[in-house]
């Protein structure tokens, strides 16, 4: 058997390696985008905000009842949860 040409078979891998590199750097361009967030989207910002330190406030404080040993669990609230939750879902 003889070949003829070995170039093209090179040539062909070469041509094909440079499209990938060109695909490849044309995807590592930086973009930049510029994103502005509305009054109703700041106020409800803060609102988490303030949402979130009262609820670490109370994290601290049932943790501490804990370590203590003087939290009390209303079992009464947690029948009534536990009902409702069944009653919605159930359908």
């Amino acid at each position: 058997m003889r070949i003829n040409d070995t170039r093209y078979g090179f040539y062909s891998y070469q041509n094909q390696a440079n499209r990938f590199n060109i695909k490849q750097s044309s995807k590592n361009t930086p973009t930049c985008a510029e994103v502005e967030i509305s009054s109703r989207g700041r106020e409800m910002a803060e609102a988490m905000k303030s949402g979130q330190t009262e609820r670490q406030k109370r994290m601290q404080e049932l943790k501490q009842q804990i370590a203590s040993g003087t939290y009390q669990v209303d079992s009464k609230k947690i029948a009534e949860k536990m009902i409702d939750f069944w009653n919605n879902h159930s359908e």
